[in-house]
């Protein structure tokens, strides 16, 4: 998140200050603007006070804008639809409502198989405000009635900020070599009797050490965040085998060979993947953190669910217990788009406890997955698609979070035509 230490702090008064307000205030002032802040709750020292930005939030008018607030920042009231935004609107209740995802919380909530947040006719869909950072545009328009003359100069500041960053998640690091004695016969046998000799032969010679592995992309993949000048964050699985979990055994030293090699090319760049069953699971998730740490020699510092599998509050406050500072899971897998209306990172709020966290949310924009299976973009359409999302996210400055798969990048399978669209992305949205 960026700071700029050298501007003046914003004085915010209100009649008291609340866990929700905090948070609204935290996102706006501090995560999409880059200004600290103070809460004065004198009034009379607040109109006093020698910094030239100035918030009420509620109260008589007084010094700087005011703003009458919405009421949705006051307590724990809950809404599954959020304010109207207009003009005078109440910009922090909106920002916080998005930020918050409450719509996700609701009873009534839409959710898939996997137990996921299901988008589709949302209320955040049918406003239109998915394929956008509303939430930075709002913190925009709260920001220029604040600084007033000083915007223009800060606004330019904000958008020179904007940046592109690469995570990739490794479901599964290699297709044959790695798995172990038992997994690789079961799957030859199977191969053989399903008479599909072709895979059967190249699983035979990869694991003889005769060819390279078809999801081994990872040498290429490094010399296209090369010319780019991107820095790339990888994810990895390490749960045990399962429906849903097919990666290699956490012990399976292939695997720790390529997480070394990785982080040493690129320090802090290799980091966790809790399973499908840790969302739900603390034991699990513990037992695959201890995992990471034990290849890693040092603990993860930041995760994404497998599959995006994220139970409200539940799973969060166990990425906490386990000392994680960053989740990566926020984004939607059957839509592009901006799930919380941030493209910049910011600290999660906990609805159920009423209280903002340390825990920091960097959001994607966009996964490999969603365009292909779910959103049937056509491989030749997907760096347009993605160059429109880049394009709202540089209006705010912000960062265009990208979410691949090795996988995606073997050109096998539903994969056959995507192997030249990730180059071709990095270069459309830089």
């Amino acid at each position: 998140m960026i700071r700029y230490p050298d501007l003046p702090e914003v004085w915010v008064h209100a009649p008291r200050m609340t866990p929700r307000l905090e948070a609204a205030l935290d996102w706006t002032i501090g995560a999409v603007l880059g200004l600290s802040w103070h809460f004065e709750s004198d009034r009379e020292k607040h109109r006093a006070g020698e910094t030239p930005w100035k918030f009420q939030y509620g109260g008589e008018p007084g010094a700087g804008y005011w703003v009458q607030p919405d009421g949705l920042l006051d307590g724990a009231e809950m809404r599954w639809t959020a304010p109207e935004p207009h003009p005078e609107a109440d910009w922090l209740a909106l920002i916080f409502w998005m930020g918050s995802r409450m719509e996700e919380w609701g009873p009534g909530a839409r959710r898939d198989e996997h137990g996921r947040f299901d988008p589709t006719g949302s209320f955040s869909e049918q406003k239109g405000w998915l394929n956008r950072p509303v939430c930075e545009e709002w913190a925009f328009a709260w920001g220029e009635r604040v600084m007033k003359e000083q915007w223009p100069a800060h606004l330019h500041r904000l958008r020179s900020e904007y940046s592109v960053r690469p995570t990739l998640d490794v479901d599964s690091a290699f297709a044959f070599k790695g798995k172990g004695w038992w997994r690789t016969s079961a799957a030859l046998g199977r191969d053989l009797m399903m008479g599909d000799w072709k895979r059967a032969l190249a699983r035979a010679h990869t694991c003889l050490g005769k060819k390279a592995d078809v999801y081994d992309t990872y040498a290429q993949t490094a010399r296209w965040h090369d010319a780019h000048g991107a820095e790339p964050q990888w994810f990895f699985l390490l749960s045990r085998f399962g429906r849903y979990d097919k990666g290699l055994p956490p012990g399976s030293p292939p695997l720790a060979d390529l997480m070394r090699s990785l982080e040493e090319r690129n320090p802090g760049s290799v980091q966790w993947h809790p399973g499908y069953a840790a969302a739900s699971d603390a034991s699990r998730m513990q037992e695959e953190c201890s995992a990471y740490t034990a290849i890693m020699g040092r603990p993860p510092k930041a995760a994404r669910q497998h599959y995006l599998r994220m139970i409200p509050g539940q799973t969060r406050r166990q990425l906490i217990s386990l000392g994680i500072q960053e989740d990566h899971t926020e984004g939607h897998a059957v839509r592009t788009g901006f799930r919380g209306g941030f493209s910049r990172s910011r600290k999660w709020y906990d609805l159920e406890e009423e209280r903002l966290t340390d825990l920091i949310l960097c959001p994607f924009a966009a996964m490999d997955a969603t365009l292909c299976r779910y959103m049937k973009v056509p491989p030749e359409q997907a760096s347009a698609h993605l160059a429109a999302l880049a394009d709202s996210v540089k209006e705010v400055g912000g960062t265009l979070r990208l979410l691949w798969h090795n996988e995606s990048l073997a050109e096998q399978g539903e994969w056959h035509d995507w192997g030249g669209v990730y180059p071709n992305v990095l270069k459309a949205v830089h």
